[in-house]
Formats: C-alpha cells, sequence, structure tokens
C-alpha cells in the first residue's frame, strides 16, 4: 500500500496532547469547548498530512469544532469528543478526503456559458461553428451572422467562435475582415474569434472604447486597426461577456446569481476552493459582492489582472496598487497580480520545436522578447519578419517585467499563475525572472505557471531549482497539434508530469472542475491522468508522463494546490488546526481502479464545517442546486444544524444594494465568518 495506518492507541495519546495543548495553550484554543460540533465517523480518512504518498495518514474519524479540525484517529478516540449537541454524521465506509482546489479554473467568466445563464441573459450566446476549409467556415460565419442579425435588436451583440483554430486562423484578415463584418450587421457589434486571434467590427471597436475610456493600442492589431483583425482573443472575448453584456445594470444581479449557481455545482462535485485571474472588471464586482454578503460557496483565490486589459498605463498602474498578497477574507483572498496568457496556447502557443512547414510556425503566438534578456529563438524570428511574434502579447510581457521588477525591488511579495502554454514562453518566463532576481528570493515567490505542454528537460531542473509549482491541465489538444504540426517524436514533451514529479518539481492538476459544461465527478480527467486516455478518446503524451498512482493524484487536487495560494497552513489536508474543508465520496478511493475513478462523486461537501452540499446517501438529506431545471431539490429528513444554506437557495441582495443593505439582510452568516469577526 502507498500509505500507512495508525494505531488507535496512538491515536489518543495524540488526542490527548491536542486537548492538553487546547487547554494549557494556544489562544486559537482558549475559552471554547473541548468538544466537537460534528464529528465524521466510520469513514476511510485519506488525510494527505504528508507531501509523501507513502507516509499519508489513513484514519476512521474527524472530529470538527466549528470551522476547523479539532481532532483526527479512530472511531473510539473521536467518539470521545462528542458532546449532546455534537451533530454525528456516519460515512458509512465510504473515503473521506480534503476538499479540492482546483489551481486553474475561470469561474468567474465560465459560469456565463453554462445553458441556464445564456437563458437568463440571450445577449451572452456565442454561436459555434466548426468548418473543415477556410470556403466552408467562411460561408457559415456569414450566415450565422445574417441570422443572428435579425434575431437581436440594434446595438445588441453578435458574437460567433469558430473551429478548428488552425482554419479559423486562415479566415481572419483575409476572409473576415472588419468591413466584412460591418456590411453583414452595421448596427450591432459583432465579435469573431477562435484560440488564436479575433476579428471585429467597427460597433464592437467603438464598445470597447467606449467602455474603457480608451482608443485600443495599436500592439491589439495584427495589421492595423482598419482590418480589424487581432491576434488577442480573450481581452475581447472574456470582457464583452462580463463587463459590456453582463456587467450592465439590467443583468448585472443575474450574473451574479449565475455566478453563485456555478460556484454550488461546483462545491457538488468537491472543490472547496478555486484560482484565477481576474480578467475583466465586473468579475471582481461579481466576486467582491458574493464575498462581502457572505454567499461564496467556494474559497475563491484571485489574481488581479483586470487593470491590464485596454489599459495604457500598465507600467505606472500596477507599480502604484501595491502588494496584496494574502489579502482578503476566508472565502475571498488574494494572490498577487497575474498577467495571464503572454503565449495563446493550442495553435497559438510559443515553441521552439521545428513544424513541418512556416505556415505552421506563422501561426504561433511567442510575445517579444524583455529588452536585456537573452531569448535567441525570439530574436531569430524577429529576424525573420516576426515570423509568429504576437506584437499584442508584449503587452502582457510589459505587465509581467513590471510585476518581476516590483518583486526584485521588494514591493511584491507573490507573483501567482501565468498561462505558459508553450516551452518558448516558459523561457522566457525563468529567463526574465533570473535576469532581475537570485535564485533565494525567487524561491520565496512561490511562483507558478499554468500549463505545462511543451516543457522541456532543462526548464524542469531550473523549476525544481526555483520551487516553482506547474499547474497542469489534461488535454487532447497538445497531442493533435504536435502530431499534425510538429512530429511524433515530440509526444514525450506534452504535459510531461511524471518526469517533473521524479524530478521533485510541486505538480498540480487544475481544470477539473465545472467550467464550459457541468461535470459528473471532479476524477474525470484524474483517471486520464493515470490511465493516458483522455475522456475524448484521445491517447495523450506518453506513458512516462503520467501521474504514477492514486495517492499522488490525491494529493495533487488537495494538499500540493494549498501552497502555490499561500494557504498550505490552512487547507488541503485534514490536519488538526486546519480548515475543516472536506468530502466524503460515495465508495472507497483506494479500492476503485483507476479506469472507474470517474464514479466517484460526493456524498457531502463541507466548507468550513458547514454542508454546502449532501445527497441522500449518508442521512437521507438532500441540498443541491440542479443544473438541468435551474432550481433547488431541499430534502431533510434527518436534523442538521450545519447546512450553509438552511432553507436551499439563498436570496441574493441585488448589486447595487451594496454590503446587504436590502431586503436580504446581511444573508447567511456562516459559523466561520462570524468567528473571524469578518
Amino acid at each position: 500500500m502507498s500509505y500507512i495506518n495508525k494505531s488507535a492507541s496512538g491515536w489518543a495519546r495524540r488526542l490527548l496532547f491536542c486537548a492538553i495543548l487546547g487547554l494549557l495553550g494556544g489562544s486559537a484554543w482558549a475559552g471554547q469547548s473541548p468538544y466537537a460540533t460534528t464529528i465524521i465517523i466510520n469513514g476511510k480518512v485519506i488525510t494527505a498530512d504528508s507531501d509523501n504518498p507513502k507516509d499519508v495518514t489513513m484514519a476512521q474519524a474527524v472530529a470538527i469544532q466549528n470551522n476547523k479540525i479539532l481532532a483526527v484517529g479512530s472511531n473510539e478516540a473521536i467518539k470521545k469528543l462528542s458532546a449532546d449537541w455534537t451533530e454525528v454524521i456516519d460515512a458509512k465506509g465510504n473515503t473521506v478526503t480534503p476538499g479540492l482546489i482546483d489551481t486553474h479554473s475561470h469561474l468567474y467568466d465560465t459560469s456565463l456559458g453554462f445553458p441556464w445563464v445564456v437563458q437568463s441573459m440571450p445577449e451572452l450566446l456565442e454561436i459555434h461553428l466548426h468548418g473543415n476549409n477556410v470556403d466552408e467556415l467562411t460561408s457559415l460565419t456569414k450566415k450565422a451572422i445574417a441570422a443572428r442579425r435579425n434575431q437581436v435588436k440594434k446595438g445588441e451583440w453578435i458574437r460567433v467562435g469558430l473551429a478548428p483554430a488552425e482554419v479559423a486562423v486562415k479566415t481572419f484578415g483575409k476572409t473576415i475582415t472588419r468591413a466584412v463584418l460591418d456590411a453583414l450587421a452595421p448596427d450591432n457589434p459583432v465579435l469573431v474569434s477562435t484560440r488564436g486571434g479575433s476579428v471585429q467590427n467597427t460597433k464592437s471597436i467603438e464598445a470597447f472604447e467606449s467602455y474603457y475610456d480608451v482608443k485600443l493600442d495599436p500592439a491589439y492589431w495584427k495589421v492595423d486597426r482598419k482590418l480589424g483583425w487581432s491576434p488577442e482573443y480573450t481581452d475581447f472575448t472574456r470582457c464583452s461577456s462580463i463587463d459590456l453584456i453582463a456587467g450592465t445594470r439590467k443583468n448585472m444581479d443575474k450574473y451574479i446569481r449565475g455566478y453563485f449557481q456555478v460556484m454550488q455545482v461546483n462545491a457538488q462535485i468537491g472543490v472547496t476552493t478555486y484560482k484565477t485571474h481576474i480578467q475583466c472588471e465586473k468579475g471582481w464586482d461579481a466576486s467582491v459582492h458574493l464575498g462581502r454578503n457572505h454567499l461564496m460557496p467556494i474559497r475563491l483565490a484571485w489574481a488581479n489582472r483586470w487593470m491590464q486589459p485596454f489599459n495604457p498605463r500598465i507600467e505606472e498602474t500596477y507599480r502604484r496598487i501595491g502588494d496584496w498578497t494574502g489579502d482578503g477574507s476566508k472565502f475571498l483572498f488574494s494572490i498577487g497580480s497575474s498577467v495571464g496568457g503572454i503565449d495563446a496556447g493550442g495553435v497559438g502557443w510559443c515553441t521552439d520545436i521545428p513544424a513541418k512547414s512556416k505556415a505552421i510556425k506563422a501561426r504561433e503566438e511567442c510575445p517579444p522578447a524583455p529588452e536585456g534578456v537573452d531569448l535567441p529563438f525570439i530574436t531569430k524570428r524577429t529576424k525573420e519578419g516576426n515570423l509568429g511574434i504576437a506584437t499584442n502579447r508584449g503587452r502582457r510581457v510589459e505587465h509581467f517585467v513590471t510585476l518581476v521588477k516590483d518583486a526584485a525591488d521588494d514591493r511584491l511579495t507573490g507573483i501567482p499563475g501565468w498561462h505558459t502554454s508553450g516551452e518558448g514562453t516558459l523561457e522566457l518566463m525563468q529567463k526574465t525572472y533570473q535576469h532581475y532576481m537570485s535564485d533565494k528570493r525567487l524561491r520565496q515567490l512561490r511562483i507558478e505557471s499554468d500549463h505545462c505542454h511543451t516543457v522541456t528537460p532543462a526548464q524542469i531542473q531550473v523549476a525544481a531549482r526555483l520551487n516553482w509549482t506547474f499547474s497542469c491541465d489534461i488535454s487532447s489538444t497538445p497531442t493533435k497539434v504536435l502530431k499534425q504540426g510538429y512530429g511524433e517524436e515530440y509526444l514525450s514533451r506534452t504535459t510531461p508530469v511524471g518526469m517533473m514529479l521524479k524530478a521533485g518539481v510541486r505538480t498540480v492538476i487544475s481544470e477539473f472542475s465545472s467550467q464550459g459544461h457541468v461535470r459528473h465527478s471532479a476524477f474525470e480527467d484524474g483517471k486520464a491522468w493515470i490511465t493516458g486516455v483522455t475522456s475524448d478518446g484521445v491517447t495523450w503524451g506518453v506513458p512516462e508522463s503520467r501521474v504514477p498512482d492514486k495517492m499522488t493524484l490525491l494529493l495533487m487536487m488537495t494538499r500540493w494546490g494549498a501552497y502555490p495560494l499561500w494557504k498550505n497552513r490552512e487547507l488541503g489536508s485534514i490536519e488538526v488546526g486546519k480548515t475543516a474543508d472536506i468530502v466524503i465520496l460515495n465508495g472507497d478511493y483506494m479500492a476503485t481502479p483507476a479506469s472507474k475513478l470517474d464514479t466517484l462523486v460526493p456524498l457531502m461537501t463541507m466548507v468550513g464545517g458547514q454542508v454546502d452540499y449532501e445527497a441522500p446517501g449518508l442521512r437521507g438529506n438532500t441540498l443541491r442546486f440542479n443544473p438541468d431545471s435551474a432550481d433547488w431539490t431541499v430534502v431533510k429528513k434527518t436534523p442538521t444544524d450545519i447546512w450553509r444554506w438552511k432553507d436551499g437557495a439563498p436570496c441574493i441582495p441585488s448589486f447595487l444594494s451594496g454590503a446587504a443593505e436590502g431586503d436580504c439582510s446581511t444573508g447567511p452568516i456562516d459559523r466561520e465568518t462570524a468567528q473571524a469577526g469578518q
């Protein structure tokens, strides 16, 4: 086995020590009852209390006092901490794990794509088209825009997403241009996008410039403003959804409600914390509104990015806002500032891998090199007429260098995740960091990069030395792109998680939450990480790239994810004194074959000692938001005082009412917030 069991007598001694410590020592426990408010018994508790998968402690039961873990041990020892008022939950032999931490999930944005949310705000609809060649995709796009124009009012948005990206980018600036879109819908803002670029019409450009009170930087345009073609896509697609559509007065409350519901959906698969940069202004406002009214279903570790899109004064802005790392509440806390994507990912990643054609290299989106940083492969591209260089990425490089300089000047203590899909961008990051700071200083910053699609062995060694965390998602796209455009001999570079783990690099997995669609299980990707077969049946990478075992997988989804969020002392494991974020699954995690991991779902999810979600398998109770019908099922067969949402859907005050000075009073106050005095 890859874990050890501790004897009941050992746990009893540990509990006695904890009780004595609580009575004699720490202020955190002073004056409190020695008894638990809740206990979980008869479980297979995977505590995740060690970074070594072979040393993780297994237990039977957990005692919780308000929002903290009071004790972990045997059934016999934990029952001694039960009083008349203690709520007892029988896990019935099922596995109990720490709450899951998704270190890269943009729920503030992706919540706007779920069907019931779009139905409440029809202007959010994005038409998705797929074409096999340029002519087919162009024809479909024109027909779709013409049809949509007849469905919406003047001034309302028309947005189209094209696939596959390798075909879509060939239409941009040629068969799909600003003039073409103007002719199709002169009275509506039109945005056509793919992963790797976008095209806008005049009304769209005017809408962005009016809202943000700027003239778009020339760096945004692939050729010029007149053509309307930009290598940028997320600034435009995300911020049109969030700021220009959902963030309007008529829609803001609908957005907040939908965002709340999507976070609840994630609690229902066991996610208790998610991390993201916040790219657009209203994404921050919606998060703050739920936070200030104590209505965040799960925790949000956020990075400031909303001051970067469309801002002509990036350096000045980010040198003035100061260091927010660690600031905030238990449910909404900062991990610093983030640039987001320095390359585009997929066909738009930045890689030095030789391609099968010049056209493939040309579609890549490498950023310009920072001044003074030696990056020969980018310099070579510049000399070749900016082959595969995306000038708009220079804005993000400016932001990145500003934050690096701030950290070097001791004005910043944390720089969180960056989108670095290709190893070319990772090379830029590592060399820029090392240009300005010593390895010792870099190790303090808890640097993390999102995606790890073509990481090299040399970069893995640098990451190990710099205390770097890789947050890796699983996707069939890198495998397909490498096979089609570069060669199967490079498949060992596809998300080489196994190699990272062997090198001692802190590696976590991400994007297992419900983002673009409702997941049945948070372990759907976990199955693929171990077996090497994705949900769409594609074999990715090579065997040595994969996660070696289930205990390692669970640590990557819990304990290890807490570190780059600066919450390793509070979250990520079931240990005395830590926050009681706990999931009870519907089976035995360690006994379930890797190929069946996606059958594991929560029967209960606790956040801070309170139940966000409950299925009837334990106590006959149900507390659940139903995505299909956008309503709640609330059944209470067994009395309980630890439901967070007492009667199902909580009332969410209107955004303009501020801190709940409205019909909803202050909303449900949870034990954790009340105890912390927030």
